[in-house]
């Protein structure tokens, strides 16, 4: 079995007396059938809650329980799997570690080993189709005099050879945790226009812009920007609580490899793609997507029916690429998206919360998807890292 992510983390979760998953909604649902898929065949013991009330009796067949039971049934050096949002993270944790438990993982949503966990799957998932799975570190691993080769393009990136952007709002929550290793970013501020603040230098309602579009294209206006303002050989896109996990040498290596696109590991979705949009989301969103790429696109239809019928998806609207396929790219997307912002509000039929406002940007991430699964014979697509701050 080959894990190319987390090997050391796989290795002490195969030598615990018991894992445990606390936590009995959609991501320990999520964590319970990667974890128990035949690419890693773990035995999951417990969900382990801290109420009974609310919850169900099991989860994927795994019997669930709560504190006074898992006294009785619960070691305490196992491992406890915390398969939560990221809201009650630092809450949780402290009640596990005063009920005794202290070896605790943290698998929620965004966190970048579950990121990793998943991504061993998706890697042996697209092996088995005897399809690539490329991976940035491997793709730029340079050694001897190519390595001082690589590292002599610093000149070049210095005049923008790589713009990789940083989508920043004044609504921004404050981090506490040091970002000065992603010093290359480029922060943009987005849904400038609303705002009489400025946050940083560069803004998205400058030149050719959407940025009153904001409210629901979220990073896209940046996105929009970038193709309208922008003219570096690479382009690139990234959030002020996810990042690339690169560094500047490999950034200086970008610039001289035959490296079309860098994606991040994909999102996993049970029972597929579709379905658990539309069980987090407003279903007639998806249907009024669907029109629009019939109509705008219909060639691209077999790919999307492949992916809403998948598991995965590229998430966060993401990406470093070629500036000639972000044009391509914009090109196809921008259109779509336009007739989805027509008619998607016109088709609802609940009030939207600020959440599901934020739907052209939900549809814009599968649409992402879309695109780039067309286009995979075409470009070379290698995967990166993403770090995600809590």
């Amino acid at each position: 079995m080959s894990y190319y992510y987390a090997d050391h983390i796989i290795k002490q979760l195969k030598n615990a007396p018991q894992l445990i998953i606390f936590g009995a909604g959609n991501v320990a649902s999520l964590v319970i059938e990667c974890l128990q898929s035949e690419f890693y065949s773990f035995t999951i013991e417990y969900c382990m809650v801290s109420d009974m009330e609310g919850n169900p009796e099991q989860v994927k067949g795994v019997p669930v329980i709560d504190f006074e039971a898992a006294s009785e049934l619960v070691h305490r050096d196992s491992i406890i799997l915390i398969a939560i949002v990221e809201t009650y993270l630092g809450a949780v944790m402290d009640r596990l570690r005063e009920h005794g438990y202290k070896n605790l993982l943290p698998l929620t949503f965004e966190n970048d080993l579950w990121s990793m966990l998943r991504g061993n799957v998706y890697r042996s998932e697209r092996l088995s189709q005897n399809k690539s799975y490329l991976t940035i570190e491997d793709e730029l691993s340079v050694s001897g005099e190519q390595a001082e080769e690589a590292l002599s393009v610093e000149k070049c990136v210095d005049h923008r050879v790589i713009s990789i952007y940083s989508a920043r709002c004044h609504m921004d929550k404050k981090l506490d945790e040091d970002i000065s290793k992603y010093a290359w970013e480029i922060p943009i501020q987005v849904g400038a226009a609303l705002t009489d603040k400025q946050i940083c230098d560069i803004q998205d309602n400058k030149g050719d812009h959407i940025s009153d579009k904001n409210g629901q294209y979220c990073e896209l206006t940046a996105l929009y920007w970038i193709w309208k303002n922008d003219c570096s050989d690479y382009v690139g896109l990234g959030h002020y609580r996810r990042h690339f996990e690169l560094n500047e040498e490999q950034l200086q290596q970008l610039a001289r490899s035959d490296i079309d696109v860098v994606l991040t590991i994909p999102i996993m979705d049970i029972p597929s793609v579709e379905v658990t949009y539309r069980r987090d989301h407003i279903g007639t969103d998806w249907d009024v997507m669907l029109e629009a790429v019939q109509m705008f696109s219909p060639d691209y239809m077999d790919t999307v029916r492949k992916m809403q019928r998948g598991q995965f998806y590229y998430a966060y609207n993401m990406f470093i690429m070629r500036r000639e396929i972000l044009e391509d790219y914009c090109k196809w997307l921008f259109p779509i998206l336009f007739y989805c912002e027509d008619h998607c509000e016109e088709r609802c039929r609940e009030t939207r919360n600020a959440y599901q406002s934020r739907y052209i940007g939900f549809l814009a991430e599968h649409l992402m998807s879309v695109y780039f699964i067309q286009h995979e014979n075409e470009y070379k697509i290698v995967h990166a890292r993403k770090h995600f701050i809590l």
